[in-house]
């Protein structure tokens, strides 16, 4: 077993305690982007996939994400290389697809 030092830390936030640094927690450590990336996506996902329910539009399922979501980060010293996860950009992206998704899959 390696004591080495993983690279990525998921940090989540919570939308509803939005600026509360008192209600975020770590989800984990990761040693590459990918990986905490997979998790980081996850935890909007499951969100998106808990609070939707036929009639929702995805407008309205990304504002309840903005105002109660849980906002994952992923935390590294070598952050200009990977950029930067946005959980909002990524709810905002993938709502259609999801909803859409969800609707077939009644």
């Amino acid at each position: 077993m390696t004591n080495e030092k993983k690279q990525f830390r998921l940090k989540v936030y919570d939308n509803f305690h939005y600026m509360d640094e008192s209600e975020t927690y770590e989800y984990g450590d990761f040693e590459t982007y990918n990986e905490a990336l997979i998790a980081a996506k996850a935890i909007v996902d499951d969100f998106l996939e808990h609070n939707w329910k036929s009639g929702v539009t995805p407008s309205y399922l990304l504002g309840q994400f903005s105002m109660f979501g849980e906002d994952p980060i992923i935390v590294s010293n070598k952050q200009e290389e990977h950029g930067w996860f946005s959980a909002r950009n990524y709810a905002t992206s993938e709502r259609w697809k999801f909803v859409r998704n969800l609707k077939i899959n009644i």
